[in-house]
C-alpha cells in the first residue's frame, strides 16, 4: 500500500511539473509573438523591405544565411551618420542611419523573415579613449534556437573612427554569429552592460532622442 501510494504521488508531482513546463512554454511563445509583430516604427511590410529582400537574397538561402546577409547589408552599406528617422523604412530609403535606427532595421528585416527581434542598449567605455564616457548604444537582439543573442550592427571600421579615431586602425569587427553575442571585443571595449526594452515597438526614450534631433539638432 505504501508503495502504490508513493508511486501515485511521484506520477501526480510529475504530472504537476509536465503542467507547468507546458504552461511556461505557451506563455513564452504567447510573448515571443509579440516581437514578430510589425509596429508604427518597425515598418517591415514597407515596400522598401521587399525590395531589399528581393535583391539581396534568394529562395535557396537558408534563414541563417538570409540574416548574415542582411546584417553585413545594414553594418557595411548604410552609412554611419546621425539619422533621425523615426521609422526603420525611412532610415533603410535614405541608406543613412545611427546606431538605434541601424538596429531598428535589423529587427524589421528579422521580424519579416519571422525571427522575433527587439532593439536594445548597450553601455560601455572605450579602451585608450581619452576621455573614459560611457557610451548608450542601440543595438539589435533577436530570439534564435532558444536564446536571445545580441547583434550590433554598426561596429565597423567606420563607426569607430567616429567614436574613437586613434583606435579605429586596430580595430576588429566583430563577426556574425548566431551561436553568440555579435559586439565589439572586450579588447576594445569595457564596463559593457545590456538593457532590454519592455516594448515590442521602439522605446519612447529613443523616439523623444530622435524627435529632438530633428527639432533641435541635437541629441536628448
Amino acid at each position: 500500500m505504501f508503495k502504490k501510494l508513493c508511486f501515485v504521488f511521484l506520477m501526480g508531482s510529475l504530472g504537476m511539473v509536465i503542467i507547468a513546463f507546458l504552461v511556461q512554454a505557451q506563455v513564452k511563445k504567447e510573448d515571443l509573438a509579440l516581437y514578430l509583430e510589425e509596429t508604427p516604427h518597425l515598418d517591415f511590410n514597407n515596400q522598401v523591405f521587399t525590395e531589399i529582400l528581393s535583391k539581396s537574397t534568394s529562395e535557396d538561402m537558408s534563414l541563417e544565411q538570409k540574416l548574415e546577409e542582411i546584417f553585413y547589408l545594414i553594418n557595411d552599406s548604410i552609412t554611419f551618420v546621425p539619422d533621425a528617422s523615426l521609422r526603420a523604412s525611412e532610415a533603410l530609403k535614405k541608406r543613412k542611419a545611427i546606431c538605434c535606427t541601424k538596429a531598428m532595421i535589423y529587427v524589421s528585416f528579422c521580424r519579416r523573415l519571422g525571427v522575433p527581434a527587439a532593439v536594445a542598449l548597450e553601455e560601455f567605455v572605450i579602451k585608450g579613449s581619452p576621455k573614459e564616457s560611457l557610451h548608450a548604444h542601440g543595438i539589435a537582439r533577436i530570439f534564435y534556437n532558444g536564446k536571445w543573442i545580441y547583434i550590433d550592427t554598426v561596429s565597423n571600421r567606420e563607426a569607430w573612427m567616429y567614436w574613437h579615431k586613434e583606435g579605429a586602425a586596430a580595430f576588429e569587427a566583430p563577426k556574425f554569429s548566431l551561436e553568440k553575442n555579435v559586439v565589439a571585443d572586450e579588447k576594445f571595449i569595457y564596463r559593457v552592460a545590456y538593457k532590454n526594452f519592455e516594448t515590442n515597438d521602439v522605446p519612447q526614450e529613443w523616439l523623444d532622442s530622435l524627435q529632438s534631433f530633428q527639432e533641435k539638432g541635437r541629441w536628448k
